[in-house]
């Protein structure tokens, strides 16, 4: 507020002097009367509003804890949100998280094992924790299946920190928990470090066969009309309400790239070899028209892209 000050001091003394102008003595001092005690009593606000804020981020942290004496291997003090029995808290800890983002802890008030982990959307992240260990699906995860064998009533959540929505912010500071606390319950040592991983073509193809047309787990499943209008409203309403988080993303930045398309291998005569996802991937990277890649797959005959010879082919070749 000193330099808002200042450049008022600064206006009332070179304004007369630039522009010729008089100007209103007796409102002048009004003015800076009126922004001198504003200041000052916003300042007493601003003060009063800060405590509050300590306070009350001091009561939330024991607001879902019990009064009872539990011996945890960490402080519950020390998150910034804690809910000691997850069954109990499943409502609170769904309002408190809705849209957040940052790094949590689940503590097996039994074992006083830990898992350490993180995610941009934290209230969709324990929608997931709730859905896998109520229902009979077989998991590999560690942590459900503790869940599943101990009771979620037997686990405490801890919200260590809230950060930016940004998954590689997340995973740093995952990483950094994780290389303190060294949890028990994560398999990873390194956080993240499943993010990103693709298969090989091999094993994607395998799987394509496995889950194609009939074996598919919803193959003959028609969704009834209630169903698909019900979820199309629900849609319309969200993004009435919300930005549609991949809105003008084209190309690989469209997350939609190469999903349903056929894979594309493409060799050239100086024994270059480019993997395309799909035949719009591959019209994209030589700038050519669509049709002109699907017309040359499989027929064993160079082609001109980008001043080269090559040859398109839907399978890799054979070493």
């Amino acid at each position: 507020m000193g330099a808002v000050f200042a450049m008022f001091s600064g206006w009332y003394f070179w304004i007369p002097k630039i522009l010729g102008l008089n100007y209103n003595i007796l409102l002048s001092k009004v003015q800076f009367w009126i922004l001198f005690i504003g200041v000052k009593k916003e300042g007493s606000i601003f003060n009063r509003w800060r405590s509050w804020r300590s306070w009350r981020s001091w009561r939330r942290k024991r607001l879902y804890s019990n009064s009872k004496e539990t011996k945890l291997p960490i402080d519950p003090n020390e998150f910034v949100l804690f809910f000691e029995n997850v069954l109990e808290n499943k409502k609170n800890i769904y309002s408190e998280l809705k849209n957040k983002s940052g790094v949590y802890f689940f503590i097996n008030n039994i074992t006083n094992e830990l898992y350490v982990g993180s995610s941009i959307n934290l209230s969709k992240r324990m929608v997931s924790y709730f859905y896998y260990t109520n229902s009979d699906k077989l998991s590999k995860s560690i942590i459900i299946r503790a869940m599943k064998k101990y009771g979620l009533e037997n686990f405490s959540l801890g919200i260590k920190e809230f950060c930016e929505k940004d998954s590689q912010t997340c995973i740093a500071l995952e990483q950094k928990w994780i290389d303190f606390y060294k949890p028990t319950y994560n398999i990873l040592s390194v956080a993240g470090n499943s993010t990103g991983y693709k298969h090989k073509i091999e094993t994607i193809n395998k799987l394509k066969e496995l889950l194609g047309k009939e074996n598919h787990p919803n193959f003959g499943n028609i969704t009834s009309i209630e169903v698909r209008k019900a979820i199309s409203e629900g849609i319309k309403k969200y993004y009435l309400e919300n930005n549609h988080p991949i809105k003008g993303l084209k190309g690989e930045l469209a997350p939609q790239y190469g999903i349903g398309g056929k894979f594309v291998f493409c060799y050239s005569k100086t024994g270059e070899e480019l993997i395309f996802p799909s035949i719009n991937g591959a019209r994209q990277y030589f700038n050519v028209r669509w049709t002109y890649i699907k017309q040359n797959i499989d027929t064993n005959q160079w082609i001109i892209l980008k001043n080269q010879e090559w040859i398109i082919q839907s399978k890799p070749k054979q070493k």
